[in-house]
């Protein structure tokens, strides 16, 4: 007989499959919300790239222009583009070649060298107090918050809209729900279920004789469309969007056949497959000491990897349905005693690529202690970018697990792009 060969483990399953019927127990239901609101978003993903530990801006994508003295300088050379004014550090050689497609940011900070609690304001929008239990995020990851709007899977294929690749701090849904938490790939060892396409047939009909079908109204419907996408999921075609082995053997290799060569790629597929919110943590980046030596081996295989992510979506015509974000928790100090660089909150580095915006920019000033000289864009202002990008309304609001209505974007935000 015929085996399943999909690539999602018994409990993601049983996640997606009770999303419904959890989620119209708490009057939360998103399918109710895009049934009744009729919201249309946009067919655009985020590719979130996250240099966790806190990546210098000197010897990444904000290298000096002037002649600052050598502690203010990237330690392994810089090149610089006339054209778009982008400076970057000197080991980025193939990014170097495509600076007309990004726009980096020199504006952005927060103001906490916490790494937990940076990471979270990153992540989330907002500044958590409680140091302690960061980990227990008190509000909705960027992700979730769009896995909120989209539904927490595609409606054809069931592929999931949130998908991270690797923990980063605050990556969960908070008061949102477990519903729109990010789908994990990783434990590819538990993903292949053993049964037979008779036998799940019959556990199906099992299940539909089940006493589910008592309930009413929204509920109901609620239930019984989850529980489609969760078969979906298992019989569609959202196993393919995993399968790196479809990938033509150039492909990969142009991305570098290595962990984040192999999760850039993973990335366009998913987006291919109607992926919304993809994550990935490329860590590392703590370099209290001998940075120069460090970057030698952290950039080459990213730089090799961002550089064929680039040139592939451009290739297939989905520059603007992708905006790929490359940052950290914060920036790093002038060179220290050690040749390395402390931890530096009031600059933040950040690259962006694709979506429907003009690129070759470098948006905002900092001097030369990087403290920006412009008006600063903060963590907020990028969700209010997520939000452009997608279409999503700054007036959207979700009900917490309190009841009370909130908007998903609190505060005042305006769009960095």
């Amino acid at each position: 007989a015929k085996m399943l060969d999909i690539n999602f483990n018994r409990r993601d399953f049983l996640r997606i499959g009770s999303i419904g019927a959890g989620m119209s127990t708490l009057g939360m239901s998103d399918y109710s919300f895009s049934q009744d609101g009729a919201i249309a978003y946009k067919d655009k993903t985020v590719v979130w790239l996250w240099l966790g530990g806190g990546p210098t801006q000197f010897e990444t994508f904000h290298a000096p222009m002037d002649d600052a003295p050598t502690e203010w300088q990237p330690v392994n050379g810089k090149i610089y583009d006339s054209k778009t004014n982008i400076a970057l550090g000197g080991d980025w050689i193939n990014l170097a070649k495509h600076t007309s497609k990004l726009n980096v940011v020199n504006s952005f900070n927060h103001k906490d060298s916490s790494h937990r609690q940076g990471t979270h304001f990153m992540m989330t929008g907002h500044y958590n107090k409680e140091r302690a239990t960061t980990s227990m995020s008190m509000y909705p990851s960027f992700g979730s918050i769009v896995s909120a709007c989209y539904g927490p899977n595609h409606p054809d294929n069931g592929v999931p809209t949130y998908v991270k690749q690797g923990k980063i701090e605050a990556d969960e849904g908070s008061w949102l729900g477990g519903a729109f938490k990010p789908f994990d790939p990783s434990n590819k060892a538990n993903l292949t279920p053993q049964i037979q396409l008779d036998r799940f047939s019959q556990r199906r009909d099992l299940l539909n004789n089940m006493d589910i079908k008592g309930v009413s109204g929204k509920g109901a419907e609620s239930v019984e469309f989850y529980e489609g996408q969760a078969y979906d999921v298992i019989l569609g075609s959202a196993k393919d969007a995993f399968n790196l082995e479809k990938e033509n053997i150039k492909t990969r290799e142009a991305y570098g056949k290595n962990a984040i060569g192999d999760q850039l790629l993973l990335a366009r597929r998913l987006a291919e497959h109607g992926t919304r919110f993809v994550t990935l943590h490329y860590g590392g980046w703590d370099m209290h000491s001998n940075v120069g030596p460090a970057m030698k081996t952290k950039v080459p295989p990213v730089d090799k990897a961002i550089s064929s992510f680039l040139q592939d979506v451009e290739e297939r015509g989905m520059s603007e349905k992708i905006l790929l974000i490359v940052t950290g928790e914060f920036g790093r100090t002038k060179l220290n005693g050690t040749v390395g660089r402390d931890h530096w909150p009031s600059m933040t580095p950040m690259l962006m690529a694709g979506g429907e915006y003009q690129t070759g920019r470098t948006i905002g000033e900092a001097d030369r202690s990087y403290s920006p000289i412009s008006e600063p864009y903060g963590p907020l202002d990028l969700q209010a970018t997520l939000f452009d990008h997608f279409g999503i309304s700054k007036e959207t609001m979700r009900t917490d697990n309190g009841g009370r209505p909130r908007y998903l974007l609190e505060g005042e935000a305006k769009s960095i792009l």
